[in-house]
């Protein structure tokens, strides 16, 4: 049985320490293709896949003239083929994920047609200072031929203009729901628009978190409402991945956030449990507050850099607190888990009002609680799982599509060590202005011969 790690540090403290000692947060930036800079990382060296790849269609990232060109991910000629490429990264994120791992990828969709998506387009169907998308609708295969991960998508010829319909699309104006398609492919192992087994395997999708921008650009709308969401799936592979509610607990906002735990019964419109004593208790709340729900709303951020869909940080902040442990064991595997218990405590009216408890008359057959006649249930974190190996490391997130590094700078910032992939060498500039060079480490790699 693991042991208890005493719980002594301040909320947000950088908890995470290597086998050394070394507690210092790190990130590398890795420019070059995502799939060849993949393919060097080690199995189970990951602990959050933290990203949002390029929405298909949407816009060209690269210069014509880049030797990379033809490897820019969101130029499939069709939604089938674009899940194809997600399922082949899919595939070596459950290579690289520890067992404990999860995998949180934001997706934003795709109009049929002419358009945008996300709703961060103006009236032209592009966001603002956007070129015309300008990928392949073509497959060439080079002299080393199609890629070993089975995603069917070789290096791209360009052939100028790109229309968004026909063949493997809706209709014009229709979304294409490709968030729908790369879920249903995770649940079920298979590519809904072909029938053809995912290279990935199953996954256990846990949530789709809906991203809220308050105030979107209004764009072009036609006969449709003002887009103003994306989605965020979260998936994992095992049924105990790493995942901790408490550490994003939210502040309460009244006694809805306190439903009463175990059988609860009514006595006079009153709500009631009872403890293995028989005691009546009632719900005090957790003290770190109550559970964040499955949609957040966040403003977008806008940055200095020239980059054209930067993350907000706060983004970031819930899904690495919450599935990236701060340390796990570099012999065995097992993240550090917190450890809670359950503790009644008595309650007056001020306590009750100040927490806004619903609360009633004790009325259980055991002794009286001394002082109160009123019980509240309350969780307390007592400590932290320890294997014993006393070997640790940081946990580690990763953002295979980092952009300007914002996922980098908000895991190094919460006690995490960070990877960044980007095959556009100009982002890495910026996420030097974002992380600095203290933190950051930034190496070019042309991928595996």
């Amino acid at each position: 049985m693991p042991g208890v790690l005493g719980c002594d540090r301040e909320e947000g403290s950088a908890y995470a320490v290597g086998a050394e000692g070394d507690s210092s947060m790190s990130a590398h930036y890795y420019v070059g293709d995502v799939f060849d800079v993949m393919a060097e990382l080690p199995d189970n060296s990951v602990d959050l896949i933290l990203t949002s790849p390029p929405f298909l269609a949407l816009r060209s990232y690269l210069p014509a003239d880049h030797p990379d060109k033809g490897k820019e991910i969101g130029s499939e000629a069709n939604p089938a083929e674009f899940v194809d490429t997600l399922l082949a990264l899919s595939a070596e994120w459950r290579r690289l994920l520890a067992p404990h791992g999860s995998i949180a990828v934001e997706l934003g969709d795709t109009f049929s047609g002419s358009g945008g998506a996300g709703g961060d387009y103006a009236d032209t169907g592009l966001r603002e200072g956007q070129p015309k998308f300008d990928g392949s609708a073509r497959r060439i295969v080079t002299d080393g031929g199609l890629r070993a991960s089975a995603n069917k998508r070789g290096v791209r010829e360009q052939t100028g203009s790109y229309e968004k319909g026909g063949n493997g699309w809706p209709l014009a104006k229709s979304l294409a729901l490709v968030p729908e398609a790369y879920r249903l492919a995770l649940a079920y192992g298979i590519n809904p628009h072909t029938g053809e087994t995912s290279p990935a395997g199953r996954w256990r999708v846990r949530n789709v978190i809906r991203w809220v921008r308050p105030n979107p650009p209004v764009g072009a709308l036609g006969d449709k409402f003002r887009p103003a969401t994306s989605e965020m799936v979260v998936a994992a592979v095992a049924g105990d991945r790493y995942f901790d509610l408490d550490a994003v607990r939210e502040p309460h906002q009244g006694a809805r956030d306190r439903a009463p735990v175990q059988v609860t019964t009514n006595h006079g419109g009153n709500k009631e449990s009872r403890n293995d004593h028989g005691e009546a208790f009632y719900n005090a709340g957790n003290p770190a507050g109550a559970p964040p729900l499955d949609w957040w709303k966040i403003s977008p951020t806008g940055f200095s850099g020239a980059h054209y869909a930067v993350w907000p940080p706060e983004l970031c902040v819930t899904p690495i607190k919450a599935m990236c442990p701060e340390r796990v064991c570099t012999e065995c595997g097992e993240p550090s888990r917190r450890i809670t218990e359950q503790e009644y405590v008595p309650l007056d009216n001020r306590t009750a009002n100040r927490t806004g408890v619903r609360v009633g008359h004790y009325s259980g057959d055991g002794p009286k609680p001394k002082g109160s006649n009123r019980l509240g249930v309350s969780m307390e974190t007592i400590g932290w799982t320890d294997c014993g190996h006393n070997a640790y490391r940081p946990g580690v997130v990763l953002d295979p599509f980092a952009g300007t590094g914002t996922t980098l700078m908000v895991a190094t910032g919460h006690g995490r060590d960070a990877i960044g992939i980007d095959i556009d060498e100009r982002n890495a500039d910026l996420a030097r202005e974002r992380i600095g060079e203290l933190f950051l480490t930034v190496e070019e790699r042309k991928g595996i011969a």
